[in-house]
């Protein structure tokens, strides 16, 4: 009898307490959501910014390859594969 008015007692409190958060975290959502907000805000600030970016040129072979499909594009025919190679 000790038991089961035990566990009783337990999911009883164990309810309360969850429907306890629930109901604090929706009541206090908005407050919570602003302040994030502007914690993100100060890390994007402080964090680090793009500058620039690397552009790598194009390799000999890659431009050799656009010459020919050039080539093959101005005298009207496609350019096949074993071209390319």
């Amino acid at each position: 009898m000790l038991i089961l008015l035990a566990f009783i007692l337990g999911a009883i409190t164990g309810i309360s307490v969850g429907t306890l958060i629930v109901v604090v975290l929706t009541y206090f959502k908005r407050p919570i959501e602003t302040k994030l907000q502007v914690i993100e805000k100060q890390i994007a600030i402080k964090g680090p910014r793009p500058r620039g970016f690397i552009v790598e040129p194009e390799s000999e072979a890659e431009q050799v390859r656009q010459k020919i499909i050039e080539r093959n594009r101005k005298a009207g025919r496609d350019t096949p594969i074993s071209e390319l190679r």
